[in-house]
């Protein structure tokens, strides 16, 4: 097992897609955010660093799945899963391992989106939640980046096909509109009004209950399934209004579990011929 995650991590210190990705995201978070913030400033806004610093949790999973994608399918285009059993390495230890390489690779991407926010500092300050609210949020997108490189992980072991890494990839749009789905259903509000023209000018419209608001045991159920959705976390990051943070690392927590368990289970009986 270490030999394996020595061997990945030195094709990953070369590898030209994880050193795009880590690029890629640290200078797009230091440039958006250092352009939001400007111009919040310019117009005399009071805002505070964390209304701009999460903006791309949403689209760090693109970049995972990116990396995971090109990483894993180079294993099999190049051979290397079959040179690996052959030298007598486990299945189990060869799954394993690559998990560990795209959690690292994600995590990285992770810090390098963090460190590329800090840009804004300078302009508006530090976080107006703190140090405490940093970690809280932070510790959200670390789960949710753990469930992401699971995911990953199955389809890009188990997928071994050239349409592997497009599959992979495309995954992730399938989770972020799953996500902005149900993100949308529990956005709606429980009342509707509105202003209506008459020839007497504006009349106000006495608030009424909207039919397509979600309530009772629906609604939780739409929670937990937005809380299951690793995108559906880095949606609540990003608006800052993440309801119940146990219950989105638990939902994290068992994400990685099926989908490494289930992953290791299939890969034992693959045909790598």
């Amino acid at each position: 097992m270490t030999n394996l995650l020595r061997a990945n991590f030195f094709r990953m210190r070369r590898d030209h897609m994880f050193w795009t990705c880590f690029g890629t995201v640290l200078v797009c978070s230091a440039v958006f955010v250092f352009f939001w913030c400007r111009e919040d400033v310019q117009r005399g806004f009071q805002v505070k660093l964390e209304q701009h610093y999460f903006n791309m949790a949403m689209s760090l999973g693109f970049f995972i799945a990116m990396f995971a994608a090109m990483f894993l399918n180079a294993e099999y285009s190049d051979g290397t899963i079959r040179n690996k059993l052959t030298v007598g390495c486990i299945r189990r230890e060869v799954y394993l391992a690559n998990f560990l390489t795209v959690l690292t690779a994600s995590l990285f991407f992770t810090a390098a989106w963090l460190i590329g926010g800090c840009v804004g500092i300078p302009m508006v300050g530090p976080w107006g939640f703190g140090l405490g609210g940093l970690a809280f949020h932070v510790l959200i997108v670390v789960g949710s980046t753990v469930a992401f490189a699971a995911i990953f992980t199955f389809l890009g072991m188990l997928l071994s096909r050239r349409t592997a890494t497009v599959t992979v990839v495309l995954s992730w749009f399938a989770l972020l509109l799953a996500a902005s789905t149900v993100e949308n259903t529990l956005s709606e509000p429980e009342f509707v009004g509105g202003i209506l023209m008459t020839v007497d000018g504006m009349q106000a419209i006495n608030p009424e209950p909207n039919p397509r608001y979600v309530s009772g045991a629906l609604r939780t159920f739409y929670e937990v399934v937005r809380d299951i959705i690793p995108a559906g976390q880095a949606i609540q990051v990003q608006n800052l209004a993440v309801l119940s943070p146990l219950r989105a690392l638990l939902c994290d927590l068992g994400v990685t579990a099926v989908f490494t368990l289930g992953g290791l289970a299939l890969f034992e009986r693959k045909d790598l011929k």
